[in-house]
């Protein structure tokens, strides 16, 4: 008899890189910054894109261009889901 055991995994996702306080904090920083992934977390680097050892996000400039200097927190939410998914397909 098969058993249905998925309610045993349902805890078990990949864990979230990006979320909207992470996009808040981006457009909050100096013009240049960038959102960075470093040893599986990520932060907002207040310089230019060039940093070594992490994976560039996005940059403040990427993000004020797709969703202005103001979004609310829906607009956040998803762009964070969109970015967090980037991530998982490059393996990070």
């Amino acid at each position: 008899m098969a058993t249905d055991n998925s309610s045993e995994h349902s805890d078990r996702r990949s864990p979230i890189h990006v979320d909207s306080s992470d996009l808040r904090r981006l457009l909050d920083a100096v013009p240049g910054s960038c959102l960075v992934l470093s040893e599986g977390r990520v932060h907002v680097h207040n310089g230019p894109p060039d940093v070594d050892g992490g994976l560039v996000v996005v940059t403040r400039a990427e993000l004020t261009d797709h969703l202005g200097d103001r979004p609310d927190e829906p607009e956040l939410t998803t762009e964070a889901a969109l970015l967090d998914d980037k991530i998982r397909l490059l393996g990070a």
